[in-house]
């Protein structure tokens, strides 16, 4: 399932980009912090961006928690 998301990073939708990011980071899966950071910064004004954005930010919490 990781290894789908990630092929889905590829996409040349962003928001299918953001969806594969969010499904990373919710799995704990490192390769949603440099996917991330090509992403940023979230287009303005849109909370679904940052709130999947925000998910890699929690990532790294966790992560770095251990």
């Amino acid at each position: 399932m990781a290894d789908a998301m990630a092929a889905a990073l590829d996409d040349t939708d962003r928001l299918v980009q953001l969806a594969a990011v969010y499904g990373l980071a919710l799995r704990d899966d490192e390769r949603c912090v440099e996917a991330a950071r090509r992403l940023s910064p979230p287009q303005r004004g849109s909370l679904e961006e940052e709130g999947y954005l925000d998910e890699v930010w929690r990532y790294e919490w966790r992560r770095d928690q251990r």
